[in-house]
């Protein structure tokens, strides 16, 4: 089945579906973080007695960290490559995440811990799986994007339930370098056999590239101008701002469904429904953002979390209204990074997406530091997630009129000769 390709699309799968596979493999390693905190919150808690914030506080110290060291890892994809940037990152990520089961009752050292897994996490942004689909795909950008950005559904599936599971029965310390080994094992051949793009033949290779690969690496090649635009400005401002509130809800989704009176085992198999839900929003997306107007889709998809809040203001015991909730909660995170990276690519090209993009990105990853621990402290304030919830219904409809607004493509400069 064609699903509406036509042929030069049907071609670049042929080609780069291996390419998109490892990307999707990589995001699953980038996104253990954010979807093992949950997990990890009751028994740090009642081991350490530290407050729910303090806890968040450590993926808030890595995450800053990261977005501060972001726009540097950008130059370095756009001088060296994608692959040459990944390998590194994806095993210094598992391994660095690992010796968190090394934490005591010295609450600096846990700070500090987190603080040693950002270096990890530089090497497995976004940025490095979007640029090398971005510069490897055209006619179906969208869709491998999608696919590639999948893996943050794959960890939303399986990693709250696998973490949860792993630490019910050998204890958090033992949980945590298991999981991360077994990643390790399925994941890494993938990406070492897999991860090689049009951006790294330009960047990265020895040999000169072809007319079509170096074109394929095309757009805005001055930086200060892309960033100065109100494309980026508002694509920035957006990504920022969905951040906080979505990824703050999404981490803390196992905590939110205990606190409304379900079980441990109970919430953590709700919140793995996020997995379900990211999927199909990502490829449902990817698809729609190749045909369409890409800022009506953008700009329609991220009200989609306003029906999640009502939902969750109004669960009242109902596993069916919190599963419901928590599905449209995945459908929006699957359509967020998707579509901020190909409107990045749309408006500016892919000459300088590694700088762009990371500058984006750290904006992003601010986010992911900022939301996780208001949402926590909103908790210890109020004792509920009630209040984040509905200050979250105002964000995401100022978000969905940014990007219905966001405006032309810039014009792009000759293919860059790297």
């Amino acid at each position: 089945m064609s699903l509406g390709f036509d042929a030069e699309a049907r071609q670049e799968w042929r080609k780069g579906w291996p390419l998109a596979l490892s990307c999707l493999s990589g995001m699953t390693i980038a996104s253990i973080a954010l979807y093992v905190i949950g997990s990890l919150i009751a028994p740090i808690e009642a081991e350490f007695g530290w407050s729910r914030a303090q806890i968040m506080l450590g993926l808030t110290v890595s995450t800053l960290t990261g977005a501060l060291l972001g726009p540097f890892v950008g130059v370095l994809l756009d001088r060296w490559g994608p692959r040459r940037v990944a390998l590194p990152g994806v095993v210094l990520t598992l391994v660095l995440f690992s010796t968190l089961s090394l934490a005591t009752d010295n609450y600096a050292l846990w700070l500090a811990l987190w603080l040693v897994i950002s270096a990890g996490g530089l090497g497995v942004a976004p940025t490095v799986w979007t640029l090398a689909t971005a510069s490897s795909f055209k006619k179906s950008r969208g869709l491998a994007i999608a696919v590639a950005m999948c893996g943050s559904a794959v960890s939303a599936l399986v990693l709250p339930n696998l973490s949860t599971w792993l630490m019910d029965s050998y204890g958090w310390r033992q949980a945590v370098p298991m999981f991360c080994g077994m990643i390790g094992i399925v994941l890494l051949p993938v990406i070492w056999f897999g991860f090689h793009s049009k951006a790294d033949m330009v960047r990265g290779g020895s040999a000169q590239p072809d007319t079509e690969t170096a074109a394929a690496v095309a757009g805005v090649t001055s930086v200060r101008d892309a960033v100065r635009s109100p494309q980026f400005i508002k694509l920035a401002l957006a990504a920022f701002l969905f951040s906080v509130f979505v990824l703050g809800m999404v981490s803390n989704m196992v905590p939110v469904m205990s606190s409304l009176g379900f079980g441990r085992a109970e919430a953590a198999g709700i919140a793995g429904l996020l997995g379900i839900g990211s999927f199909t929003g990502r490829i449902a997306t990817g698809y729609l953002i190749d045909r369409y107007n890409s800022s009506v889709i953008a700009g329609s998809l991220v009200l989609l979390p306003v029906i999640s809040c009502v939902l969750l203001l109004n669960v009242d015991g109902s596993a069916l209204m919190a599963s419901a909730a928590v599905l449209i909660f995945g459908l929006a995170l699957g359509a967020e990074v998707d579509v901020v990276a190909f409107l990045a690519a749309e408006k500016f090209g892919t000459a300088r997406f590694g700088t762009i993009f990371s500058l984006i990105n750290s904006g992003w990853t601010l986010a992911t530091a900022v939301g996780p621990l208001l949402i926590s402290l909103s908790y210890d304030l109020t004792r509920n997630y009630e209040l984040a919830i509905q200050l979250s219904i105002p964000a995401f409809v100022l978000v969905s009129l940014l990007l219905f607004t966001i405006g032309k493509p810039l014009p792009f400069d000759e293919p860059a000769q790297i």
